[in-house]
């Protein structure tokens, strides 16, 4: 479902729901206070694997989804993944699927992200692992490269500096993607010990390009890609995920909270700040929510 009304990307907030009874990516407006499941036109888009003709296999657990433009297939496309392995990528806002593959739950796979060649970067942190895989050579391709980064959670492109960067424990790392398309390689760049363990979600803030978001167990960071150093932004346990508006630079936060009662690490609300706000809605598990925005920084 869109809504055809004339709207800013950033009105739009991606909400990965793990609720038990519908587990799906649901991309919320903004401007709506109202985000009860009793309010349909909040609902901007939702996706489940099944919506784009695929099986239901590694799904349960989505813990997160990107919003990219990419020159390969064309027009906006939405990288996903699922706790349980799912990983995919369909067009947006159609939904036809682009590729997907099921990678299975003993790894625990917990950021993606889609390259501007179509090839796509994942995070998993019991598998300690970050993946680059070829997704550009099929719908299907399952051929990848591989960096061991213990505890790896998220992974975010940069096209200035044209390097992966990802996070895992205490390390934030820059990786040189080289090779070709169809067989791609994985370069250590340079590693920053970040000041804290249990790295989280890392993000970019929008509105300045040398700057990103780290969540650690304990605290948030920005991070300065020129300085090379980490600056707390405040001591809070347990953020899922941080990013901000671009054009008002609201920051936008979920952390886990004792009114969702499906399980310890999810939400149903999501919390505002600069300014001040929240956002509900009855009955999910949110994991991440991220700001509907195609840009990479």
């Amino acid at each position: 479902m869109i809504l055809q009304r004339a709207a800013f990307a950033n009105d739009y907030i991606a909400i990965a729901d793990q609720a038990s009874g519908d587990p799906r990516i649901r991309v919320m407006d903004y401007t709506q206070t109202n985000w009860g499941s009793d309010n349909r036109s909040a609902v901007i888009w939702s996706w489940e694997p099944s919506d784009s003709g695929i099986g239901l296999d590694g799904w349960g657990l989505p813990n997160d989804a990107r919003l990219r433009n990419n020159r390969v297939w064309g027009g906006q496309c939405v990288a996903i993944l699922d706790g349980h392995g799912r990983l995919a990528v369909v067009s947006y806002p159609a939904k036809v699927k682009k590729w997907s593959i099921n990678v299975g739950p003993k790894d625990n796979v917990h950021g993606i992200e889609l390259l501007p060649d179509g090839n796509v970067a994942v995070a998993a942190s019991t598998g300690g692992w970050v993946r680059l895989y070829a997704a550009s050579q099929g719908e299907s391709s399952s051929t990848y490269v591989t960096y061991n980064l213990p505890d790896a959670h998220n992974v975010l492109w940069d096209p200035r500096r044209q390097v992966l960067w990802a996070l895992g424990q205490n390390k934030l790392v820059q990786l040189r993607v080289r090779g070709t398309s169809a067989a791609p390689t994985l370069t250590l760049v340079a590693t920053t010990i970040l000041p804290k363990g249990g790295g989280h979600d890392l993000e970019p803030k929008y509105g300045d390009t040398n700057i990103l978001w780290i969540t650690t167990a304990s605290s948030t960071w920005t991070y300065n890609k020129t300085t090379d150093t980490a600056t707390l932004y405040q001591n809070i346990r347990g953020i899922k995920s941080i990013n901000n508006q671009s054009s008002t630079g609201q920051v936008i936060e979920t952390s886990p909270h004792t009114s969702c009662k499906q399980n310890s690490w999810c939400t149903d609300i999501i919390d505002f700040f600069s300014p001040p706000d929240i956002r509900t809605r009855p009955g999910a598990a949110i994991y991440r929510a991220r700001v509907w925005n195609p840009d990479y920084q």
